[in-house]
């Protein structure tokens, strides 16, 4: 049996996705091949493909937003116009972490891009230069 490349696999289901399977259909078929591959480790990992497929094509970007304080709703609304034309992406599902060693600002990160403008970041910056 030759092995199947975990991009054709995100390819598949990024294909599967867009053409309106039912999730459950498509992870039992990936779950499938992983086993019987013997790659069922890589799970994550192809989780992660998918996503960079998705966004690489405009359909979904998953967004973790690391931030200090909780973001308000407004805040939240306006981040995800904001990503949401940053990347040309028809949908953005936003993922809030809250981090206190951030001390301030916000981290951006999707399958593809990460946008840090922490003060923790720019303090690394600053030592950096010196």
């Amino acid at each position: 049996m030759s092995k199947i490349s975990r991009r054709s696999m995100a390819q598949y289901a990024a294909n599967q996705l867009i053409s309106g399977k039912k999730v459950v259909d498509i992870a039992k078929r990936l779950a499938s091949l992983l086993v019987e591959s013997g790659r069922a480790g890589e799970l994550e990992f192809l989780l992660g493909d998918i996503k960079w497929e998705l966004e690489r094509r405009g359909e979904l970007a998953a967004v973790s937003v690391t931030t200090a304080k909780p973001l308000t709703e407004i805040l939240e609304a306006e981040l995800k116009a904001q990503i949401k034309k940053a990347l040309g992406a028809k949908e953005v599902q936003l993922e809030g972490k809250l981090d206190k060693s951030t001390l301030g600002g916000i981290r951006i990160e999707t399958a593809r891009r990460v946008w840090d403008s922490t003060v923790d970041r720019q303090l690394r910056d600053l030592r950096e230069a010196v």
